[in-house]
């Protein structure tokens, strides 16, 4: 997607404000498609409203799984995706309808694919909530944890936090190799999540992702 300057489109989880993407797709029998992936966002206001998104251009990978018997050529595939893009004063709903079709060369695949989150296979998350804050705990026994005490968080579950609340992790005195931190709750948050998924993102764009079960 290449965004007009000036304007910005959706995380998937909003902020504030916004919707992220839709994809409907048109399969062939036995075909499947997973979720729209996103790469790690930006923090914007639209209108006084804080929100997470996307300026210039952007990569939406996206996963298709074709039936184990299938060989062949690739059939023809379409899908129509609709979004929001907003500026500081308006927003604009957008559609396009797509035939997705076997790419002459798979670099730009391996690029989309390459700046999504990255997982943290030993990483252990938790999160509780205590009067008016959610509090989160990252256990990362075999990582350095120099690159992540300087990432940004971004909670990817909607309507957890506040979306207006910017921090980091710092680390835990009383435990080793443990990252906390404390995020006003969102104020419509009743219930917790089963999961809760968050994003870092480190100065120089690398971002990791790690979700938690409750």
């Amino acid at each position: 997607m290449k965004i007009d300057n000036g304007w910005h489109t959706y995380w998937k989880n909003p902020g504030a404000s916004g919707i992220p993407l839709k994809l409907k797709t048109n399969l062939p029998e036995g075909w499947s498609i997973g979720q729209i992936q996103y790469p790690a966002p930006i923090r914007f206001t639209t209108a006084g409203l804080p929100g997470f998104g996307y300026e210039g251009e952007v990569m939406f990978p996206v996963t298709i799984f074709p039936p184990k018997e299938f060989t062949g050529e690739l059939p023809k595939i379409r899908a129509t995706l609709t979004w929001l893009t907003c500026n500081d004063s308006s927003c604009v709903p957008g559609n396009a309808d797509l035939l997705l079709k076997a790419a002459e060369s798979t670099d730009l695949i391996k690029d989309s694919y390459d700046a999504l989150p990255q997982a943290i296979s030993s990483a252990k998350l938790s999160f509780t909530v205590v009067e008016e804050a959610v509090h989160l705990s990252l256990h990362l026994p075999n990582e350095d944890l120099t690159d992540l005490i300087d990432s940004e968080i971004f909670v990817s579950t909607p309507d957890v936090v506040d979306a207006s609340e910017n921090h980091r992790f710092k680390l835990n005195p009383d435990q080793p190799n443990t990252l906390v931190a404390k995020i006003k709750k969102n104020e419509y948050l009743s219930d917790l999540p089963e999961s809760l998924t968050v994003l870092l993102k480190h100065t120089d764009g690398r971002a990791w992702e790690v979700t938690s079960v409750k």
